[in-house]
């Protein structure tokens, strides 16, 4: 029975293989084959997976009209999280509730209602919502991200997502520029299916994103849908650039400093 011939490698992977010796040429053949094929390693930083408090803290509003409260826990970024519950359109007098805790935070619509969830952290849990009166501040370096992801388990329709940070350091005192936001409009696959949103940060070159103090969260209806419902259990900071293993960076220094040994031995026998 005649054996397959294995392929033959052509002149430039032999003279790679001849000039850096085949352990280097083994070791570097391996490290861009994970950097070609391999997932790249993100930042995350996680603002709130809403397991605080145990009871889920709910809010009830059967009419037009607001609540605001606040939760304590160290699995929240900056310890505290500030919630705003507002319905504005309400003419059959239906529910609105909205629930926190044991990991989501859910928002649950009767027929006819319209209403609007804040999320506040930091500097936002202000009960005046005015962040720049003072109070609590992150004193978060954001530049190893750029963008917010939240995970939603549900969501029944069409909601308005929008997302402000906030600064109590400016880059350009004269011209101080506060905050920084961005919106938009995001739907499920179908009517209750989970959803995943990646939201990029605002591209404000003028923006203080190494210290940020505040962050505000805003769900709200959109396309003047009512009725509304969506549960999320997580919400953070991620960056979507890839980077390199440390695996992949170990593997590629090797590589380095196997051609440097190899290339010092020929020039020892030259």
């Amino acid at each position: 029975m005649e054996m397959p011939m294995s392929p033959r490698p052509d002149r430039t992977t032999r003279a790679l293989r001849n000039l850096i010796g085949p352990a280097t040429f083994a070791v570097a053949l391996l490290a861009f084959t994970l950097l070609a094929s391999s997932a790249a390693s993100a930042n995350t930083l996680l603002v709130d997976g809403f397991e605080a408090p145990e009871e889920p803290a709910t809010s009830v509003l059967t009419g037009i009209g607001e609540r605001q409260f606040n939760a304590f826990s160290p699995t929240v970024l900056g310890g505290v999280r500030g919630l705003y519950h507002h319905t504005y359109t309400n003419p059959l007098g239906s529910v609105s509730a909205l629930a926190a805790g044991n990991g989501v935070l859910s928002s649950s619509n009767g027929v006819g209602v319209q209403n609007e969830v804040l999320v506040l952290y930091g500097a936002f849990t202000r009960p005046t919502l005015e962040p720049e009166v003072g109070g609590p501040r992150l004193g978060l370096d954001a530049r190893p991200y750029d963008s917010f992801q939240l995970d939603f388990t549900g969501m029944a329709s069409t909601m308005n997502i929008n997302i402000v940070l906030y600064t109590s350091a400016p880059l350009d005192p004269t011209a101080p520029l506060y905050y920084s936001s961005v919106g938009l409009n995001v739907a499920p696959a179908a009517p209750g299916a989970a959803l995943q949103v990646v939201v990029p940060f605002a591209s404000d070159a003028s923006f203080n994103f190494g210290q940020v103090d505040g962050i505000a969260l805003v769900i709200d209806r959109a396309n003047g849908a009512t009725g509304t419902a969506w549960t999320l259990d997580g919400f953070s900071l991620v960056s979507t650039v890839p980077e390199p293993t440390p695996a992949l960076m170990w593997l590629a220094g090797a590589a380095v400093l196997g051609w440097l040994s190899r290339r010092q031995r020929v020039r020892a026998q030259a």
